[in-house]
């Protein structure tokens, strides 16, 4: 057992109680759903010329709602206590860009 102040050896075993919250892995995994559905929109508008129609701009603004509930999913979990912050920083930074990226394409397309 090492003591308090000293440097952690090479190959010692750190054994820890936190864990990935459940709700950040989620808001991860929506992330990726919005990506890979955005990119699905853009592939179909893409091959129809920019005429899809109504069901295109349903996924579009589906893709956005499912990036919202990621994101606030995210920000929830980044504020548990005793986790792993790996997936609920992820969530939240996808989810967050991707927010921004759907606000500026509506933006340009109004």
């Amino acid at each position: 057992m090492r003591k308090k102040g000293h440097k952690k050896e090479k190959g010692e075993l750190r054994l820890t109680d936190k864990r990935h919250p459940m709700s950040g892995i989620a808001s991860s995994i929506l992330a990726a759903i919005s990506f890979v559905s955005f990119a699905a929109a853009c592939i179909i508008s893409g091959a129809d010329g920019g005429n899809a129609g109504f069901g295109v701009g349903i996924i579009g603004v589906s893709c956005f709602l499912v990036s919202i509930a990621g994101f606030i999913m995210a920000w929830m979990s980044l504020h548990q206590e005793n986790i792993r912050p790996l997936f609920p920083t992820i969530g939240s930074l996808v989810n967050g860009l991707l927010i921004i990226l759907y606000m500026i394409l509506y933006i340009l397309g109004v």
